[in-house]
């Protein structure tokens, strides 16, 4: 093995705004569809009602942002994915199932997201 080589590469994603605001992270419980797999994509907003984290919709209360990909099986009901609980990030980066609204924003910001 050659130690000059080349071991890895970065390629950033431009999720992460900056570190104005200091980035922190933690597990989250999201409820998924049963009989559907998928995949809660990094970057996606979920909401927090009732007890319980899901992929943003319209109306709900947006609360966190998944960190990382993670793939979810058919039976699956409830997966755990990592999450940004604060930070500065980048609206265009964000994905939700609908256009994130000031509302949403603002309960983001109350939370210490911030979208840039």
């Amino acid at each position: 093995m050659q130690l000059n080589q080349k071991a890895y590469s970065v390629e950033p994603d431009n999720l992460i705004y900056g570190h104005s605001h200091p980035v922190d992270a933690d597990n989250a419980t999201v409820s998924v569809p049963e009989g559907t797999a998928g995949v809660l994509a990094r970057g996606q907003v979920l909401d927090f009602s009732e007890g319980a984290y899901m992929p943003h919709a319209e109306g709900g209360k947006a609360s966190v942002i998944v960190a990382e990909d993670t793939a979810y099986a058919e039976d699956n009901t409830e997966v755990t994915v990592p999450v940004y609980i604060s930070g500065c990030f980048r609206k265009s980066a964000c994905i939700a199932g609908t256009d994130l609204t000031v509302s949403d924003e603002e309960e983001l910001r109350a939370k210490g997201i911030y979208l840039k």
